[in-house]
Order: C-alpha cells, then sequence, then structure tokens
C-alpha cells in the first residue's frame, strides 16, 4: 500500500511518518524535509501550488492520503486569510478532487475549533458547528470538501506531544516552564481534550486498517481546563506548580476569538475501534513515560 503525508515534517506527521513507514510505503511532502528511513520517499513543495500538488500525486498514486497541512497559528490566520484559504480550502479541494477521480481513500485532520464553545457539555460529532475565526471556518469548509467523497475519513482532535522539528508546541512550552521555574498563564475558563499525537497516529493506523469512514471525534475520553491541566502534569512529572498563574481568557487581547469549551466527545470513535479512548491522566502519563525514555535533557 502507498501512503502519501502532507505536513509531514509536522508534530503529526513526523509521527505517522514513524509508524507508517514499518507498514507501507510512505510519500511524505512539507516545505522542508523531516525524518527520512526505508520506505519514506520525501518531496518538498508548497502544497497550495495546485501544478505541484497534483504532479505528486499522480506520481505515485497514493491508496490513503493523510492531509495533515494546517496553519495552526489561529491569530496569524485571522490576519492573513487568503493564505489560510488557500491551504485548508483550495489544496484540500485539490486532493479531494484527485481521490474522488482515483478511487483513494482520503483522512482530513481537522480540529475541535469548528464550534463555537457556548455548549456546557462535551461536543458530538452531530452538533451544530459555529467556527468564530478564520483558523476554523477554513477548517471546517475543508471538512465539507472532504465529507463530499465516499471514502473519507474526517477526524475532529486537539494533540498535544513533542514537536522535535519545529516550533515549540503548547506541551513542550508548559513543561519547560514548569521545569524551570517561569511564570505560566493557564486559563481556568477555556477546557479541552486533548490526545497525544502518538496515541492519534496509532489511531489513523487503525482507522487505515478497519476501512472507518466518516466523521469521528478524535480525544481523550473526557475534558480539563488548561490551567487544571498544567496543575496535572506538574504533579504527573512532580514539578511544583507554584509558577502557575489562574487566569481568564478574557484578559488577553487575542486577534482572533477563540472557543471556550472544546469539550468533545469520542464515544463514537471508541464504539467503532472497540477501543476506549484514554483518560486525561493517561494522556498525561503517556507523555510522562516518552519523557524519561528520550527526553532525559528536556
Amino acid at each position: 500500500m502507498k501512503v502519501g503525508i502532507t505536513g509531514a515534517s509536522g508534530m503529526l506527521g513526523s509521527e505517522l511518518v514513524t509508524h507508517l513507514s514499518k507498514l507501507y510505503m510512505v510519500f511524505a511532502t512539507s516545505r522542508r524535509k523531516g525524518l527520512e528511513g526505508k520506505n519514506v520517499k520525501w518531496d518538498c513543495f508548497d502544497l497550495t501550488n495546485a501544478t505541484l500538488l497534483n504532479q505528486w500525486l499522480e506520481s505515485f498514486q497514493p491508496d490513503v492520503i493523510i492531509h495533515c497541512a494546517a496553519i495552526v497559528d489561529v491569530d496569524w490566520c485571522e490576519e492573513n486569510a487568503d493564505s489560510a484559504d488557500s491551504l485548508h480550502v483550495e489544496a484540500t479541494e485539490e486532493i479531494a478532487n484527485y481521490a474522488n477521480s482515483s478511487g483513494a481513500r482520503l483522512i482530513y485532520i481537522s480540529t475541535d475549533s469548528v464550534f463555537d464553545g457556548r455548549k456546557s457539555i462535551p461536543y458530538s460529532e452531530s452538533d451544530t458547528t459555529n467556527p468564530l475565526n478564520v483558523y476554523a471556518r477554513t477548517k471546517l469548509v475543508g471538512e465539507s470538501l472532504v465529507r463530499s467523497i465516499d471514502k473519507s475519513t474526517v477526524l475532529r482532535t486537539n494533540i498535544i506531544g513533542w514537536n522535535t522539528l519545529g516550533k515549540e508546541s503548547f506541551f513542550e512550552w508548559l513543561l519547560k516552564g514548569l521545569s524551570n521555574g517561569r511564570p505560566l498563564n493557564l486559563f481556568y475558563d477555556v477546557c479541552f481534550s486533548p490526545i497525544t499525537v502518538t496515541d492519534l497516529a496509532l489511531i489513523i493506523v487503525s482507522v487505515i486498517e478497519g476501512r472507518i469512514y466518516g466523521l469521528y471525534n478524535c480525544s481523550s475520553s473526557d475534558s480539563i481546563s488548561k490551567y487544571d491541566f498544567g496543575k496535572k502534569v506538574a504533579e504527573i512529572f512532580q514539578l511544583p506548580d507554584l509558577t502557575i498563574n489562574k487566569i481568564s481568557v478574557n484578559v488577553v487581547s487575542f486577534k482572533a476569538e477563540r472557543p471556550r469549551n472544546m469539550a468533545l466527545d469520542s464515544g463514537k470513535l471508541s464504539k467503532e475501534l472497540k477501543h476506549d479512548a484514554p483518560s486525561i491522566v493517561d494522556v498525561i502519563t503517556r507523555l510522562k513515560r516518552q519523557y524519561d525514555a528520550h527526553f532525559e535533557n528536556f
């Protein structure tokens, strides 16, 4: 089987290259080269160049395409709406059109930000979407393009983990701050259901092998505020939490409006996979094991 991965040098893309290259031939693309190895072929180009994108797809004719590429800087997207639209909508449309005409399977990585966050309980796949910013709006349009084809899977998620090849991730920022005693401002009124990038990559493998199609939330089994998440990380990593400051999202002047409740109900996917989603404690514990095994000099 031939698997194409966009955004392959990013946090999720790198993890997918690692796992999928053990099973299949992987064709990876990003603006810059990431992890290399056996069964991995790289092509670096701008995904918004439709000609180069279609040449890449036609060159190896994938059986499965995993579309991870995204601009995750929400405030940047707000000020650069055309660029967000080019990647999240136009490039996604090109990929969806290719998958539809070729019969390739398409897996699209979406976001928990497609909702407005005004609901008091976790969101299910059937809840009405109402994106508050350009990033979420363009990702939602991308979802609709992907869902219009038969062999497609959309995974709404919020990943945390190690981003060793690129910009420091939220979790790395949090852990370094705790380790160094640096003041950390964390929101008590923003809640989410994060999953580790490793867990998401393994779930994607199961989605491929199980031929699972449709729209799914892919998250932890429960939810937590950003503030309580920081406290729990400090507890499990056995670090002092005295530098964590409890603040409201209202005191920060973001360029893009954010939803307060990003909690997801992952029951539909758990039932499909016949496997319970990890709890928040499970998520942080997995990160602690990874840290102990690989990041002694973090």
